[in-house]
């Protein structure tokens, strides 16, 4: 599966993390995998969503979408994670 991209807006037009995916899932296939996890998507399919591009990309590779119990964080530092959970609310 893959987590995370870390792509940023810099030359997004490129679209190199998609390149980089297509070229792990042509790996995966070819060593004889059966699925090929790309993660969650939001619970919206509204055209005005920042990750509308993401779920289009997902989609277009033939994907499904299937619905796990969750995830959720195990900190292992409460105070730096309350830390960073204040800074997430404060963000936005």
């Amino acid at each position: 599966w893959y987590s995370y991209g870390a792509s940023s807006t810099e030359k997004r037009e490129v679209r190199g993390s998609n390149g980089v995916q297509w070229a792990m899932i042509r790996a995966a296939l070819a060593a004889g995998a059966d699925v090929y996890d790309l993660r969650g998507i939001t619970d919206t399919l509204a055209t005005d969503d920042p990750h509308l591009g993401l779920i289009q990309f997902k989609v277009g590779t033939g994907g499904e979408a299937v619905e796990y119990v969750g995830e959720w964080d195990l900190p292992l530092n409460r105070p730096l994670y309350k830390a960073f959970e204040l800074y997430l609310r404060r963000r936005g």
